[in-house]
């Protein structure tokens, strides 16, 4: 009789145990699934407040570097006019308000911190692209600001003399700046296509055909 109590509380703890180490690994299991539930909440909400610091900076991209484009051809097809018609003129270059480089503290901040590595890998590509390219073409834009204010403005406060040789004919300095800024207003032109085919991409997820 004692010999069966005793099996019989032996089977009762072994079953305690049994159960007891159930409910730790139920809610160790529970504990890991709900850590990693908020964690995956916690990345999809930086992803998108990065993503929407981006498309900000898509849509400003769009509007200033079509702004900034037409201001310099503006300014260089109103002295070609002047020349065409055998007048001399100042070259009054447009120069761009503020900061010459375009701000990209949304884009650096999803690099630095890995959350670009959030992004479909082609997305992730055409914006690192397009980021490089743009800041790019604002660098050579700043070697041309450098001549502006260091040449063409003083030459500008000596009157339309100033931007011709002896024979008449704009210098060689100035011609191949009005190339160069062409250059830029073209890339420009082009920036700003290519940042509202980004925008389309990040919004529906569709890379453009």
């Amino acid at each position: 009789m004692i010999e069966k109590m005793q099996r019989g509380f032996g089977t009762f703890g072994a079953r305690r145990i049994v159960a007891e180490l159930l409910v730790v690994f139920v809610g160790v299991t529970a504990a890991f699934i709900v850590e990693g539930f908020r964690s995956d909440l916690a990345e999809r909400q930086q992803l998108r407040r990065t993503s929407e610091g981006i498309l900000i900076e898509l849509e400003r991209y769009q509007i200033k570097a079509l702004e900034h484009a037409d201001s310099i051809q503006t300014r260089i097809d109103r002295w070609q006019a002047h020349d065409r018609a055998g007048r001399k003129a100042v070259l009054d270059f447009y120069r761009i308000p503020g900061a010459p480089s375009p701000p990209s503290a949304a884009w650096d901040a999803a690099v630095s911190t890995g959350v670009a590595s959030m992004f479909e890998p082609e997305l992730r590509l055409a914006l690192g692209y397009f980021y490089s390219e743009f800041l790019g073409i604002h660098q050579n834009y700043i070697r041309s600001l450098e001549f502006i204010e260091q040449v063409a403005l003083p030459a500008v406060q000596r009157g339309p003399q100033a931007f011709y040789d002896t024979t008449g004919q704009l210098r060689p300095e100035f011609k191949a700046r009005i190339s160069l800024l062409l250059e830029f207003s073209e890339d420009l032109r082009q920036a700003s296509v290519q940042a509202g085919e980004l925008e389309a991409w990040l919004r529906t997820g569709k890379p453009p055909e």
